[in-house]
């Protein structure tokens, strides 16, 4: 760290000021991604999702005794937030670590990046996963931004400052 105030998060310490605006440096030259592989990078990326919230469920009901037959109640609400937890760390854990992908991403050989075509860190993934909600809850207008928008940005990426660029091309 370099002064500046940090807080303790999986994996070490994360600079508060690394959800500061990105200052726009040098341009990222690299290839946008379009909506098409993006949108297949998503549908690749649920699936593997849906398959771990899978395992996580028969886990529940096999080691814990999660009762399915009944309807769902407050008691229910750590099921959830667990499941919440493995999105949570799958997407922003992925897109922050070195190839800066989850795999449905790194399958289409996409990548994500900030402004200045850094490795996001894990608090501005976090807020990329965060903001996806936003996404969702537009009914998926801000999905369409990706075609409206310059560099290709869907709206959790404007709101956390980040692009999806072509890996292999990126370098």
């Amino acid at each position: 760290m370099t002064g500046a105030a940090g807080i303790a998060a999986a994996g070490g310490i994360v600079e508060i000021d690394e959800l500061s605006p990105t200052r726009l440096g040098p341009p990222c030259d690299a290839a946008l991604a379009g909506i098409g592989r993006r949108s297949l990078a998503a549908l690749i990326d649920a699936c593997v999702l849906v398959a771990l919230l899978f395992v996580e469920a028969l886990v529940l009901v096999g080691v814990f005794g999660f009762n399915v037959e009944r309807e769902l109640g407050a008691g229910d609400a750590p099921y959830f937030l667990f499941a919440a937890a493995i999105a949570w760390f799958y997407c922003a854990g992925f897109d922050s670590a070195r190839r800066g992908a989850t795999p449905g991403k790194r399958a289409l050989g996409l990548e994500v990046v900030d402004l200045n075509g850094e490795r996001p860190g894990f608090a501005r993934a976090s807020l990329r996963f965060l903001m996806r909600g936003a996404t969702v809850l537009t009914l998926m207008l801000g999905w369409a931004l990706i075609l409206a928008t310059k560099r290709r940005q869907a709206l959790h990426d404007l709101a956390a400052g980040t692009l999806v660029v072509r890996a292999a091309l990126r370098r």
